[in-house]
C-alpha cells in the first residue's frame, strides 16, 4: 500500500508539473497575442491620428480662408458704406 502510495503521488507530481507547464505556456502565448495585438493597434491608431491631423489642418486652413474673405468683403462694406 506504502508503495502505491509513493507512486500516486509521483504521478501527481507530473500531473501538477504538466498543468504548471501548460498554465506557464498559455499565459506566455496570450501575452505574446497580446503584444501582438497592442502593436497592431498602436499602428492603426497612429494611422488615423496622421489622418486626423491632416484633416484639421486642412479644415483649419479653410476656416482661416473663409474668415480672410469674410474680411475683406466687411471691409468693402465699411468703405461702401461710409461713402
Amino acid at each position: 500500500m506504502n508503495g502505491m502510495s509513493r507512486e500516486n503521488w509521483a504521478f501527481g507530481a507530473q500531473i501538477v508539473s504538466a498543468i504548471g507547464i501548460l498554465v506557464i505556456a498559455v499565459v506566455t502565448f496570450i501575452n505574446q497575442s497580446n503584444t501582438e495585438f497592442r502593436d497592431e493597434i498602436r499602428a492603426e491608431l497612429t494611422g488615423l491620428r496622421t489622418e486626423m491631423q491632416s484633416e484639421f489642418a486642412s479644415i483649419r486652413s479653410e476656416i482661416h480662408d473663409m474668415n480672410t474673405r469674410l474680411g475683406r468683403v466687411e471691409g468693402i462694406l465699411r468703405v461702401s458704406g461710409n461713402e
